[in-house]
This record gives C-alpha cells, sequence and structure tokens, in this order.
C-alpha cells in the first residue's frame, strides 16, 4: 500500500493529520494496546533486500547510528486526556480533548542542582506539567526523540526498536502511567526496559491508621518493578506530606520494607521526604541492595 504522504503531512503548518480514533475521545476509559491485530506485523529476516545506503553498512555502524538517533536518554513521558500542555487555559487554542502522548528529552543540567533538592524543580517536567511553553529546545525540554528512522522499513525498525527501550531512562509522569504502561506497549518492549527514574506520590502512606489499600498498592508496584528481567538503573522518589512527630513504629516498614524485593541492581536509588529522614531514622542496613536519600517535602517546597 502507497503513503500518501501529502496527506499524512499538511506541510503549511507543520501539523500531522490524524484520522479521530473514538476510543481515544472517551475520557472514562484509558485506551489501550489490543489483544489481537487486523493484520500480523510482518518481521524483517536476514537476506532481505533492503534499499538505501543505510542497510550497505555493517550491523555494527548501524548500530551505532541508532545509538545516536534513540539511544541513551532520559524521556518524561505522560499519557493524558486533555494534557495539560494543550488546554486551552494554557495555549489559548482549541482544547484537545482525546488521550494523547507527551515526551520530552531531559535536558535538566544537574550539575547545577543535585538530584534530591532539585526533584520539584526539575525544568524539563515544568514545560510537561504547568504547561511552561519555554523554548524550542534546551532547559525548557521540549527536545524530542527523532522517531522518523523507525519509520523507514522494517529491518531499521526491527534493528533499532530494542536500542530504543533497553537504552532509554523512562520518567513516567505518573504513578498510574507506570501500571498502565504494560497494557499500552507490547509485552517484549515493556521487558526491556532497564532504567527508570521517576516520583511516586502518596497521601498518608502508611500512616494511623493504615489505610491497607494504599500500602498494598505501594507494595504491588514494588513487585511490578522486581518482575522486570532487564532492569539494572533505578531511582524512586516516594513523596508524601511531612510525617508526623510522633511517627507510627512500622512507618519504616511499610515505606523500605518493599524494595527489599528487587535484588541488587547497577543503581538503585530511594528517596523520602526529609522529614522522614529526621524524624524517624530512616536508615537502611550495610549491604542492603538500595541506598536511601532523602528530598524537601512536599509542603517544604509549596511553602518556599
Amino acid at each position: 500500500m502507497m503513503v500518501d504522504f501529502k496527506k499524512l503531512f499538511n506541510r503549511k503548518n507543520h501539523k500531522t493529520i490524524r484520522p479521530k480514533r473514538p476510543e481515544y475521545e472517551d475520557k472514562n476509559v484509558q485506551p489501550c494496546l489490543p489483544k489481537t491485530r487486523n493484520r500480523s506485523l510482518s518481521v524483517y529476516e536476514s537476506g532481505q533486500n533492503t534499499s538505501g545506503l543505510l542497510w550497505k553498512l555493517p550491523v555494527e555502524l548501524r548500530r551505532r547510528i541508532y545509538d545516536e538517533v534513540l539511544g541513551h536518554r532520559k524521556v518524561h513521558l505522560l499519557f493524558e486526556f486533555a494534557p495539560r500542555k494543550y488546554r486551552r487555559d494554557r495555549t489559548n487554542k482549541k482544547e484537545i480533548l482525546e488521550w494523547r502522548w507527551w515526551h520530552c528529552i531531559c535536558t535538566w543540567d544537574q550539575t547545577m542542582d543535585s538530584y534530591s533538592s532539585g526533584i520539584w524543580f526539575d525544568r524539563c517536567k515544568d514545560v510537561a506539567v504547568n504547561g511552561n511553553p519555554g523554548s524550542s529546545t534546551g532547559m525548557m525540554g521540549r527536545l524530542k526523540l527523532d522517531f522518523a528512522i523507525l519509520l523507514t522499513c522494517r529491518q531499521i525498525y526491527s534493528e533499532a526498536i530494542d536500542i530504543l527501550y533497553s537504552t532509554t531512562i523512562f520518567d513516567f509522569g505518573t504513578r498510574q502511567l507506570l501500571c498502565d504502561f504494560p497494557s499500552l506497549v507490547l509485552p517484549q518492549r515493556f521487558a526491556l526496559i532497564s532504567a527508570i527514574e521517576m516520583i511516586w506520590e502518596f497521601i498518608d502512606l502508611g500512616l494511623s491508621p493504615i489505610d491497607t489499600k494504599r500500602t498494598q498498592l505501594y507494595r504491588d508496584m514494588w513487585a511490578m518493578l522486581a518482575a522486570m528481567p532487564n532492569l539494572r538503573h533505578l531511582k524512586i522518589a516516594v513523596a508524601s506530606h511531612e510525617c508526623p512527630d510522633p511517627a507510627p513504629p512500622d512507618l519504616k516498614e511499610v515505606w523500605l520494607g518493599p524494595p527489599k524485593q528487587l535484588g541488587k541492581l547497577d543503581v538503585f536509588v530511594v528517596l523520602v521526604p526529609d522529614s522522614y529522614a529526621r524524624s524517624f531514622d530512616f536508615s537502611v542496613d550495610e549491604g542492603s541492595n538500595f541506598t536511601l536519600d532523602s528530598f524537601p517535602d512536599i509542603v517544604t517546597m509549596h511553602c518556599m
């Protein structure tokens, strides 16, 4: 089937023309990957002829090209209905009432700010969460991955797609997106993910009276990470409001017990609010599978 690129791309305003998808217009039902395909995706087999100069390069050089284009970047990722980035009160344009993906490459210069103190002021996330228009590239986080290379042919797609998933550091915009992601991508793609850095926001996690539903969700999320076969790099900031004084005696186990489900990783950091670290002697034993750090409390940060 020939692709009509004139219809696919509107060169006048550089916007992609996409067909309306009814399932993406229901805010009460999040779309997911269909269980079956209308037509099987043909897989590239070695020996098939593919046109273009790239095909003539050795596979090692092609992989280096894929690495440069798609690999080894931290990417902020959102999937939500009527994303804040597209809302009328922020863009002065027609509000887009549909489920939509949004991403940007992280360009936050962490040499100017420590991870722990800057976690709430990531300038890349600012454009995604707060709708700050910013610049087209640089610190305001509008730098995008270039997926065009994946659309070139079956051979390049089959060679490059695994590099995208296996080398990217995923920063999921919400806990819900992390939980839903396995239903939004192919299982073999999700299994390739090797690195995650993100914030989990909870309210009163483990405080008396203990909310068993919330604490079970917390345990389940760590169990989900523990089941990921290729995960090697993990930084999770567990955010909540300031720790009460005195703190419940079992609070430490509620927070720091579930990460023990994971084995040793190359990088494994759990961050807790400063008030928890100060008020309740949060610490890990020598030889723990993760290291512990802290960051300013939500309430503290909002009052600054």
